[in-house]
């Protein structure tokens, strides 16, 4: 799938305005009153955003109030024009909007007026919206208020007229904000019932909502904003737990200060108990430990946001260091994100991202591959073909390094409560019995030996080294 939709450090400023004042009184006073004089403050909407949205994606965008959600979308529809970085959209893309109640519409014209009024706004003929006016209306439900002026519309019925002519543009991408946030009920699953037939249809869908299962029932990927900030892009279930827990409390206790300055450096750094730069820098120490030269080719499996990749980056010789994930917006935000902090350059190292875990292009006979939380992400079969790709790159002795949180009781099926975090056995983020991961690795040929290590994993997950052969 090709992208709809790319922002680079894509920013937006806005400046306000206070005590402003165009008459003539409050204009002298200013001049002898500082208190009376307009001061302008600059509010950054968005900071540094960097998507990736490909055709068909359906994706949510969620955030509390004043995150940059919908000047986001804004952004796209060509509302608003960016401050700082860029975003593209694809040429030639029909969008349909609905990103304010009642937005171009005029209140004194009539619901027909109007329907006609948006439609000619997104570039149709009269002779297409006469074709389309009949299934608009009926979708509506609004057939006995089409000659009622939009003054007279209640907010439902604002809505309702809204979606269904953004619904039957055939757009080839729909950007929704709050669409469910009026409307009766009938009315949110007719909606729901269309996006899902837009996703069928290989449609974009950029949906901003505060409804968790609206989000569920429709999205497949999850962006969450803060402050302006992306902070989380991936899969719908984790997304919204990071979600509860950055609206959890208001309060700025000490954990959340931590996590709140990781977030800071952008959304790739968010992981399950947080602790995204210690987890690198404890992965980069143990192969140090195990004998790690710089002549080494180490192959760094999940390497996401590049905790561990930009120790290793810099300590490797050029072009030692492989780094391979199944999200590429991960190892994207690594690259563009992370290295330049640094002063290392992406072509010291290889990359590779897909979902096939084809490491083919990848060297073989490596001494080192490692694994660092990346196992919370994959469910059970796919860390299965993870191990089996891994280890037809090793040597005879060769090693991969892979910590996961860990189930102690192999019989239990609940969700453990981690203090700061929840893992499940059938959501991410998951944990797994080692004995069940050291059967996977037996059928695959490997062995998996349970390891003790000092210092602890940071965020507690264990350590087994896996080696090809039984």
């Amino acid at each position: 799938m090709s992208s709809v939709i790319e922002s680079r450090e894509l920013s937006k400023r806005f400046l306000l305005r206070h005590n402003r004042s165009g008459s003539i009184k409050e204009r002298f006073l200013g001049a002898i009153h500082t208190s009376h004089r307009e001061r302008t403050e600059e509010f950054w909407a968005l900071r540094d955003v960097t998507l990736s949205i490909k055709s068909g994606e359906a994706v949510g965008i969620i955030g509390r109030n004043g995150s940059g959600k919908s000047t986001f979308l804004r952004l796209v529809a060509g509302i608003h024009r960016p401050t700082e970085g860029w975003l593209g959209v694809r040429r030639g893309s029909r969008i349909g909007t609905m990103i304010e109640l009642g937005i171009g519409f005029h209140p004194e014209l009539t619901g027909t007026e109007n329907l006609f009024l948006s439609a000619s706004v997104h570039g149709l003929t009269r002779n297409q919206i006469e074709g389309l006016y009949e299934r608009i209306v009926a979708y509506a439900g609004l057939a006995a208020f089409m000659d009622v002026a939009m003054k007279n519309y209640s907010s439902g019925m604002t809505v309702r007229l809204a979606f269904a002519l953004a619904a039957n543009l055939d757009p080839d991408m729909l950007l929704l904000d709050e669409v469910f946030a009026v409307g009766d009920v009938a009315f949110q699953q007719q909606c729901i019932q269309t996006m899902q037939q837009f996703r069928a249809d290989g449609k974009t869908i950029l949906f901003v909502s505060h409804s968790a299962p609206a989000i569920r029932s429709i999205c497949d990927r999850v962006c969450l904003l803060d402050h302006g900030r992306l902070l989380f892009d991936g899969p719908v279930a984790r997304g919204l737990q990071e979600y509860e827990r950055v609206t959890a409390s208001n309060a700025a206790a000490p954990a959340q200060l931590e996590s709140s300055q990781e977030h800071d450096g952008g959304w790739h750094r968010v992981v399950p108990g947080g602790k995204w730069s210690e987890g690198g820098e404890w992965a980069f120490e143990l192969l140090r430990r195990e004998g790690l030269q710089p002549s080494d080719v180490v192959l760094d499996v999940g390497c996401g946001g590049l905790s561990t990749g930009r120790h290793l980056l810099k300590f490797l010789d050029e072009l030692h260091y492989w780094g391979f994930d199944t999200n590429h917006a991960l190892v994207l935000a690594g690259v563009t994100l992370e290295l330049p902090r640094l002063g290392v350059s992406a072509n010291r190292g290889s990359f590779l991202f897909n979902q096939e875990f084809d490491l083919s292009s990848s060297p073989e006979g490596l001494r080192f591959a490692i694994s660092e939380g990346f196992f919370s992400r994959l469910p059970l079969n796919r860390i299965a073909r993870c191990i089996a790709s891994v280890t037809r790159r090793l040597a005879p002795g060769g090693r991969f390094y892979a910590t996961w949180l860990e189930n102690p009781d192999p019989r239990g099926f609940d969700p453990i409560d981690r203090g700061s975090f929840t893992t499940f056995p059938d959501a991410e983020p998951y944990h797994y019995p080692f004995a069940m991961l050291a059967s996977i690795c037996d059928a695959m040929g490997a062995r998996a030996e349970r390891v003790a290590t000092d210092p602890a994993h940071p965020r507690g997950e264990s350590l087994m080294i896996i080696t090809p052969g039984r």
